[in-house]
């Protein structure tokens, strides 16, 4: 097969889904069956994969290349912008080291855009995206607490052992206890999870949904992978399932920092681990700028109005390297205009995308990779791209 000839198109569902299967099962399947159940049960059928906006390379007929793409709706504080999620990048083994994966992901980078996201995120391997404009997205984090630490108090519910799927109800409780926690994902996104979770609801005193937790079953120490509901309670039902098991300690992974379950965590006695990979894991991308901040605009608003920079008028240039977009903003009301001339800038590289979903302290991520900053930027930065934390919950990843 001659790799000049390859051929760059989306994948079609009847067509190609069980090839593209094969593929990723032969990249990352240990065993391989196991990949192809994961998929068919859960990853690819189940979830929120995209075949208009994933992109397979084909040679004589045959894909040799695959990028997917699982779309969300991702939390930039009190909003929400389209996010292409990145998975299954695999390239068959026979055709490796010959630059088809590279010209594969610049063209799926386009087919994202053009399909309508915003950003895109992944969870990658090192030394390898930031060649695609992927830049270092939040570390991984999780909290450890000994059990004795956690609440003695029995749970105020009966609790009710559920499966790994999507319901409604306990979404749409998922979404009230997380809104406005960055990166987090909009549920629904899979409708299935297979996974060795091992789940428990639990209902108020009206009979409605009040909460639920995810606890693994293989590995240790005890971990909880999902929850929602009152912090206070989560404690107390985590405690009880890790007594009953005669757990020393338990790993809440993924958890985010500015979460109430965190937050009453760090209240007591616990353990924060916190890893950095300079280029891997958790990476993100700008795929559309003004897109981005129009949908943010809501968001960087009310964050002027609460600050002492409230009544600032004028125009504020942001540009990384492919684009820029223009903030007009009017004592607090923000809006994205067309570039024009303006004392007021951020100028950068593919790190903007840190600043925008806060993944550090904006000064530091500055100084860090040499964003420039003209006019009132420097008094506007910390004002409009504070600290988020961002963090996608391990339900949700790609």
């Amino acid at each position: 097969m001659d790799p000049a000839k390859l051929v760059l198109t989306r994948p079609d569902r009847r067509t190609h889904r069980e090839a593209v299967i094969d593929l990723a099962a032969k990249t990352f399947g240990k065993p391989y069956w196991n990949w192809v159940a994961h998929c068919r049960e859960s990853y690819l059928d189940y979830g929120p994969y995209d075949w208009s906006a994933s992109t397979i390379g084909l040679l004589d007929g045959r894909i040799v290349t695959h990028w997917g793409v699982w779309g969300l709706r991702m939390r930039i504080g009190r909003c929400a912008v389209r996010v292409g999620g990145i998975g299954a990048v695999s390239t068959h083994g026979d055709m490796r080291n010959r630059g088809l994966m590279a010209r594969t992901a610049i063209a799926a980078c386009q087919a994202m855009r053009q399909a309508g996201y915003d950003l895109s995120v992944l969870f990658g391997i090192r030394g390898f995206y930031h060649r695609f404009g992927y830049v270092s997205a939040w570390p991984k984090q999780s909290y450890l607490v000994h059990v004795d630490d956690l609440p003695s108090a029995r749970p105020a519910g009966r609790l009710r052992k559920i499966a790994a799927r999507h319901r409604p109800e306990l979404a749409a409780l998922y979404n009230r206890v997380h809104a406005g926690l960055t990166g987090t994902a909009v549920r629904p996104t899979y409708l299935r999870r297979s996974v060795d979770w091992e789940g428990h609801s639990w209902a108020d005193a009206a009979g409605k949904p009040a909460g639920y937790v995810f606890i693994g079953t293989r590995h240790r120490p005890f971990g909880v992978y999902d929850y929602a509901g009152d912090a206070e309670e989560v404690l107390r039902v985590v405690a009880r399932l890790a007594r009953r098991r005669g757990e020393k300690e338990v790993r809440f992974h993924e958890l985010h920092h500015d979460s109430d379950l965190a937050r009453r965590l760090r209240r007591g006695n616990c353990r924060v681990e916190i890893g950095y990979t300079r280029c891997g894991d958790a990476m993100v991308r700008t795929l559309n700028l003004a897109s981005m901040l129009a949908k943010i605009a809501p968001e960087l608003s009310a964050r002027l109005r609460r600050s002492h920079l409230a009544d600032w008028r004028g125009r504020l240039l942001i540009a990384d390297s492919r684009e820029k977009a223009l903030l007009s903003i009017a004592r607090s009301e923000v809006a994205v205009a067309p570039p024009a001339a303006t004392k007021h800038a951020i100028r950068g590289g593919d790190e903007i995308a840190q600043l925008l979903i806060g993944t550090d302290e904006p000064a530091e991520t500055v100084a860090a990779h040499g964003i420039r900053l003209a006019g009132d930027a420097r008094k506007l930065l910390p004002v409009l791209f504070p600290t988020q934390h961002p963090l996608l919950g391990p339900w949700d990843h790609f």
